[in-house]
């Protein structure tokens, strides 16, 4: 008789570690995964973005005719290049440096806030750096400014 207790007991117990192991199973493994899927196309975004701006920059500033105009065409291109991408300006800067003498090197330095995550129905949460560089040699044969 004690043999169908056990066993009427053990029937009735039968799931119940379903639900908790189902709800373990979504916030531990399913959601953090979610999250990275959601997350690694837009660092992927903001790399590329940040790469283009710096070699966009450093472009438009080592054909410039002084520093003034070319740090003026360096954050033009760079900014407009950004925004097309939907990087405000709020969540990008750039840094040249270099001079303009013939034969020497400028060299464009472009940060962006890469968002850390993406979750649904919240949005992006937090943000880390990223700086991307570039460098262009100004021609040997432009007059000295």
């Amino acid at each position: 008789m004690s043999a169908s207790v056990f066993a009427s007991r053990t029937r009735r117990d039968e799931g119940e570690a379903t639900a908790l192991s189902l709800a373990l199973g979504v916030g531990f493994i399913v959601l953090p995964v979610l999250v990275l899927v959601l997350s690694v196309p837009v660092w992927e975004q903001r790399v590329v973005d940040a790469q283009d701006a710096a070699r966009a920059a450093a472009r438009a500033l080592a054909v410039a005719p002084d520093w003034a105009a070319g740090a003026m065409a360096a954050d033009s291109a760079a900014r407009d290049l950004l925004q097309g991408d939907g990087v405000g300006a709020s969540q990008a800067s750039l840094d040249l440096r270099g001079s303009l003498a013939p034969g020497s090197t400028v060299t464009a330095v472009v940060t962006v806030q890469v968002p850390v995550g993406v979750l649904p129905g919240v949005g992006r949460v937090g943000h880390l750096q990223y700086s991307a560089t570039s460098s262009q040699t100004v021609s040997m044969y432009r007059s000295s400014p």
